[in-house]
């Protein structure tokens, strides 16, 4: 890893049983944040995300990107010797992150009341679809199943949404909810069992909207952050280009239509129907006069809330990113690099540089440093 200061989690021991993304997106958080992630998979095959295409040298980008300094043991669950195998790593483990569905393990032998008697301090954290409360337990749903439940898909207009806000958002609030479980048990001395249902992920994008909506307002769709009002928008200046406009406290509103010469519009930050359409209008023929670059620079130096629209394949390039330390090159197994994310919390964390394991390439060296063979078993 770059630098020498003390990562938060270093010396924590996860093992990582999960599967596809939000195990991924959880795993990269801990492992930026110091902990070291042994990722359990199944042999053979190992994480279906690594077949998942595109692949480098036989490698899903996707999973080189997320388990970036991870180590790869394969064990087989459904057989006893891998049970007692995992049942001995987990004495020395710090946290256990699975994503079977409700009862997988335990039908396998891994109960986390026999876990934790061999090892008090463990935290075990269950991502499974809706938890394990016996009405919910059997419902299986991934990333779209779950946005389109929560009402997301309407919020697009019924289409794929592709990005993965179930999916990535609760890899973060398992996140949240292991290291709130860490510092309890600084304080109790013992570990706990979370539950994190993969639910839960697109329902805070949803909040302030539902809260509109039972409140009598659009619920998102036709109301200020839905872009109904001038002051919250996306608006094309002169050379076709697009900026975001996101001036919602009226000091910045007052200010931005000081800078286009529109001071008679300064009353007009939420006015909603036609009159916000007919502000919203005055401001896209003033911007359409110069081009976007021009309006970039003049709102950058009086510190305003405006931004350029880009392509997708124009963010990794806005220097503003590379600046904040979210930007970096991801190794590949092969020795090359993909442009890739940083440490998500980079005052907190580093991105480790070792590339993504190799299926089972650590299982040797763990049995040797953990003293396990099968043969033992």
């Amino acid at each position: 890893m770059r630098g020498e200061a003390p990562l938060p989690l270093g010396g924590v021991l996860v093992l990582d049983l999960s599967r596809m993304l939000p195990g991924a997106v959880l795993a990269r958080q801990l492992i930026d944040l110091g902990a070291r992630l042994i990722k359990v998979e199944e042999p053979g095959a190992g994480d279906p995300m690594r077949m998942v295409p595109p692949q480098v040298d036989g490698i899903g980008v996707g999973f080189a990107a997320f388990y970036r300094g991870a180590e790869s043991i394969t064990l087989d669950l459904r057989d006893d010797e891998g049970v007692q195998f995992l049942r001995r790593l987990a004495i020395s483990a710090d946290v256990l992150v699975e994503s079977f569905r409700p009862g997988t393990l335990e039908d396998w032998g891994l109960r986390f009341e026999e876990l934790s008697a061999d090892n008090p301090r463990l935290v075990w954290c269950s991502l499974s679809s809706f938890g394990a409360a016996p009405e919910a337990r059997d419902r299986v749903a991934h990333d779209l199943n779950l946005s389109a439940m929560a009402g997301v898909l309407d919020l697009v207009g019924g289409r794929v949404p592709r990005l993965q806000l179930a999916d990535i958002t609760s890899g973060i609030l398992a996140s949240s909810a292991i290291l709130a479980a860490l510092l309890s048990r600084e304080r109790t001395g013992r570990g706990i069992r979370l539950d994190q249902p993969l639910a839960a992920g697109p329902l805070p994008f949803l909040t302030w909207g539902w809260a509109e909506l039972a409140a009598g307002g659009g619920g998102v769709l036709d109301t200020l952050l839905g872009g109904a009002c001038p002051c919250y928008r996306i608006y094309r200046c002169g050379d076709g280009k697009s900026l975001s406009l996101a001036a919602l406290e009226p000091k910045f509103w007052t200010a931005f239509v000081g800078l286009i010469g529109a001071e008679e519009l300064a009353a007009a930050a939420f006015a909603f129907g036609p009159d916000g359409e007919r502000a919203a209008a005055a401001v896209e023929r003033t911007l359409a006069e110069h081009p976007r670059e021009h309006w970039l620079r003049l709102s950058e130096e009086r510190g305003l809330p405006v931004g350029p629209v880009h392509g997708f394949d124009e963010a990794p390039s806005d220097p503003a990113f590379a600046a904040a330390g979210l930007i970096e090159e991801t190794p590949m197994p092969d020795g090359r690099s993909l442009p890739g994310v940083g440490p998500l919390l980079p005052a907190l964390g580093r991105t480790p540089d070792q590339p993504a394991p190799k299926l089972g390439e650590h299982t040797a060296a763990i049995e040797e440093e953990f003293g396990i063979r099968n043969s033992e078993f």
